[in-house]
């Protein structure tokens, strides 16, 4: 569990998509599950078939992420440790988050270039999920916004990012002597960033819950 009083800028938990029980709140479970089943159906139609809807108003873990900036350095370590990097000035920036986006995940994220940690760097991060099943690429979904329908200067069209909790479980357990070897220690930011992450992919496969990220 995470410590209470540490201020975080990107909060897990892991529960439940429909956050009400019917015995709770009628209305509000039948809005949210109307939502989460059509997420569902088209989850089932890109070949992942996740049961979202058994489990409404449970949550069971949560936790925090100090900084964007953490997730950002987690990533961009994963990859230049993947291809045998020397990253000692990575590990001494103070300002990574201020800086463009670096070319070795760029090329990732276009998909120029490969990764075996997939799951970590292609994620949308926060306001995505992580299913507690196995598939090999993140997915993407689009969905209308409603909030905005009549306001022209913005996209009506959404997107929301899917990734597998088995495969970020794994990649991060292949990870984590990376980053013990190139130095960091329990108490490095972004060692904590990712131990975060391992617990959260660890107790949705657990309980067979999501993650949730914003």
């Amino acid at each position: 569990m995470s410590d209470p009083t540490r201020m975080t800028e990107i909060d897990l938990v892991v529960g439940s998509l429909i956050t009400v029980s019917p015995q709770e709140d009628k209305a509000g479970y039948e809005e949210e599950r109307e939502w989460v089943a059509d997420i569902q159906d088209l989850l089932r139609e890109e070949g992942v078939n996740a049961d979202l809807v058994s489990q409404p108003g449970v949550e069971i873990w949560e936790g925090g992420i100090e900084s964007f900036a953490d997730l950002y350095q987690l990533r961009l370590l994963a990859a230049y440790l993947e291809q045998g990097r020397d990253v000692s000035e990575l590990l001494e920036s103070d300002a990574i988050e201020d800086s463009e986006p670096d070319p070795l995940l760029v090329s990732i994220w276009d998909g120029s270039q490969s990764t075996r940690f997939l799951h970590l760097i292609t994620h949308q991060g926060p306001g995505g999920y992580y299913l507690p099943v196995e598939f090999a690429e993140p997915i993407w979904l689009s969905y209308e916004d409603e909030e905005f329908e009549d306001d022209e200067e913005l996209d009506e069209e959404q997107a929301v990012c899917f990734g597998s909790s088995m495969k970020l479980q794994k990649e991060l357990a292949e990870l984590d002597p990376l980053l013990q070897q190139a130095g960091l220690t329990s108490g490095h930011n972004v060692y904590r960033c990712m131990a975060t992450l391992r617990t959260a992919a660890d107790q949705s496969l657990e309980h067979g819950l999501p993650i949730i990220i914003w």
